[in-house]
């Protein structure tokens, strides 16, 4: 199976759109983003096959860092230099985006306290760089509380869940296989929207495929197989 497959999602479309009309913010104007649904929709993969095609810095928060932390590592992404402070962090960031603007992409941004998600928003109204936060359901709720932080949020994506269209497409393309309507929606329904579990039953879906020589796949191959029971 092709694992570096990335396909055009109604989900990725909706992404698109809305960085296009992101890039297009004038400077001084609101120019923030959220990207927001379940785990498994494709978020940080479409967010990361943005980043590799476009001027933009991807960062990936983890649930322990701190403030200073979380600012230390995006001074790594612009420069490849961690200060311990946060102000010399954010000296040498605004450095670098004084040379070059390029919208930044904060990846499980939910994780992140309040705090730090002002002042992130900060760093946005000054330096007017296009920014996009990428979380959970809740992400949209969260930045809600604050005003200041919410007023600057111009797009909001939500990654709703796989489609059977979406399915039939990746099998296509990732593996070269052939699934019915019928078969596609059912994996769909098993999913749970999670396209994350849609690989998982990509891989058993070719195996048997190449075992039996055939590339189709029904509703009798995604039974046999206790697609989405084991």
């Amino acid at each position: 199976m092709n694992h570096e497959i990335f396909i055009e999602t109604s989900n990725v479309t909706k992404f698109r759109k809305a960085t296009s009309s992101l890039a297009n913010t004038e400077k001084g104007k609101a120019g923030m983003m959220v990207v927001q649904g379940s785990a498994g929709r494709g978020k940080t993969m479409c967010a990361k096959e943005w980043h590799a095609n476009n001027d933009s810095v991807f960062l990936r928060v983890w649930g322990s860092w701190t403030e200073a932390a979380m600012w230390r590592a995006l001074c790594f992404e612009f420069c490849g230099e961690k200060p311990r402070s946060i102000s010399t962090s954010q000296d040498l960031i605004l450095d670098e985006i004084h040379r070059f603007r390029r919208t930044i992409i904060i990846d499980e941004a939910d994780r992140l306290s309040l705090k730090t998600l002002d002042n992130l928003r900060d760093l946005h109204d000054y330096t007017s760089c296009p920014m996009i936060l990428i979380g959970e359901e809740n992400m949209m709720t969260k930045i809600s509380s604050m005003s200041r932080t919410s007023s600057r949020v111009v797009q909001v994506v939500k990654f709703s869940p796989v489609t059977p269209e979406d399915i039939m497409l990746y099998a296509m393309q990732a593996a070269s296989l052939e699934v019915t309507p019928e078969a596609c929606h059912r994996l769909a329904e098993l999913a749970r929207g999670s396209f994350r579990l849609v690989y998982g039953y990509m891989l058993k879906l070719e195996e048997c495929a190449k075992v039996q020589g055939e590339n189709k796949i029904d509703m009798a191959t995604i039974t046999k197989l206790r697609i989405g029971r084991n």
